[in-house]
């Protein structure tokens, strides 16, 4: 039963993973092709199109939970403090350090330009594709809220937990829109990237699996002191 329902799994990751691969390689042949702006120019005006000195502050910094420093701020409070170093900071920080690579790998072989007929709200340099605050967003809020909802037994406090994580992972995408400093393809393709790592499925239930073995050993190595003392 349980090996059955392993390989089940392991089937929808790869489904996942293929999917996410698909849509990834298609966005990029329209991006290579020029024929991006079918898809990019409505969407990318409708969010022009909403620009006010009221939401300005607040899509800079929804943006802001997602750059190098914040990211980089998260993955060390979860690695000092010893209740979240192995559960949360260590497969986190090592996916957030994977993805940069990654992302900054291929906007220097694409090397698409950013948006340049819209004023840029927020400084940004190097390439547009694919959006590197789109990739971290979704790979680590992502991995949270999956690590949340295994770890976290307190409904109240992973429902308060989710809605948390959840903001960043959804918001951070159209930000970079909003901002003109990302085509939405740019955005849509950062998501997809860390899809297809699950066709391998180890970083999320590899961490997972990894953060449990680590319990199971650090309890019986205290089961068994304690066991001695007495």
């Amino acid at each position: 039963m349980r090996h059955s329902m392993k390989t089940g799994k392991t089937k929808i990751q790869w489904i996942a993973g293929a999917a996410a691969a698909g849509g990834f390689c298609f966005l990029l042949l329209l991006v290579l092709s020029d024929k991006e702006g079918c898809l990019d120019d409505p969407i990318r005006h409708f969010f022009y199109g909403l620009r006010s000195d009221a939401l300005t502050p607040l899509a800079i910094g929804i943006t802001d939970l997602s750059n190098t420093k914040f990211i980089i701020a998260l993955c060390l409070i979860l690695l000092i403090l010893p209740q979240t170093r192995n559960i949360y900071g260590i497969p986190v920080s090592m996916g957030a350090i994977f993805v940069t690579i990654l992302n900054k790998t291929m906007k220097h072989i694409i090397q698409r330009l950013r948006p340049e007929d819209i004023e840029h709200l927020v400084q940004e340099g190097g390439y547009s594709f694919p959006s590197g605050h789109s990739i971290t967003s979704m790979f680590v809020y992502g991995m949270l809220l999956y690590l949340i909802w295994i770890h976290v037994k307190d409904r109240r406090l992973r429902n308060i937990l989710w809605v948390l994580v959840m903001i960043p992972l959804v918001l951070v995408g159209p930000s970079r829109i909003y901002l003109g400093v990302h085509y939405p393809t740019d955005v849509l393709a950062g998501w997809l990237v860390p899809g297809i790592r699950s066709i391998d499925g180890r970083h999320w239930s590899g961490a997972a699996d990894h953060s449990r073995t680590r319990e199971k050993i650090f309890t019986k190595i205290f089961a068994e002191n304690f066991a001695e003392k007495q």
